[in-house]
């Protein structure tokens, strides 16, 4: 029932500071430039870090916005432990698949680089897809409007450093 202005003011803050995370994050990615000169590969699975570990957060950011909202008297303690098992499960999955999965066609170290980081990638999303809705919760602000947004460009930085910060260390 809210005007669209009123949508728009509490949505565009959120973008904005979305779209300067990205451009800090392009700054980051230049500081590797190194590393990506000497296997120019690696910059060809960027999205792929940056998706899946997107993916996992949105996944969780979904599932804890929904249980926060239906459960008001939520163990957190319990809820996060519970979720990192979930999604410790799942970035072991995911990295070994996509180590599994290049390993034939892409030569080494590159297919371990990419395993290593999209675990630690998936790991990171329980603070964008967890600790950020319950930080909005308890600053008694709608974590609908601004989990996303922030979640996103938060994993999106976390993403790209852990997957340059791991390559430049197995090169």
């Amino acid at each position: 029932e809210i005007s669209i202005f009123q949508s728009i003011k509490h949505r565009i803050v959120w973008l904005v500071i979305g779209l300067f995370g990205g451009i800090i994050a392009a700054k980051m990615i230049s500081l590797f430039e190194v590393t990506l000169y000497q296997n120019v590969l690696l910059a060809a699975f960027i999205p792929l870090i940056v998706y899946i570990a997107d993916a996992v957060g949105t996944q969780l950011e979904a599932f804890a916005i929904r249980d926060f909202s239906l459960f008001k008297n939520l163990n957190f303690h319990f809820y996060f432990v519970k979720q990192f098992s979930i999604v410790l499960i799942m970035a072991v999955l995911l990295g070994g698949i996509s180590t599994l999965i290049t390993l034939p066609f892409i030569s080494q170290p590159v297919p371990l680089i990419l395993g290593v980081a999209i675990f630690m990638a998936t790991l990171s999303s329980l603070i964008t897809g967890l600790i950020i809705p319950f930080i909005f919760r308890k600053l008694k602000k709608d974590p609908v409007n601004g989990s996303g947004p922030i979640g996103t460009i938060i994993q999106d930085l976390l993403s790209v450093i852990i997957y340059l910060v791991v390559a430049y260390y197995m090169l």
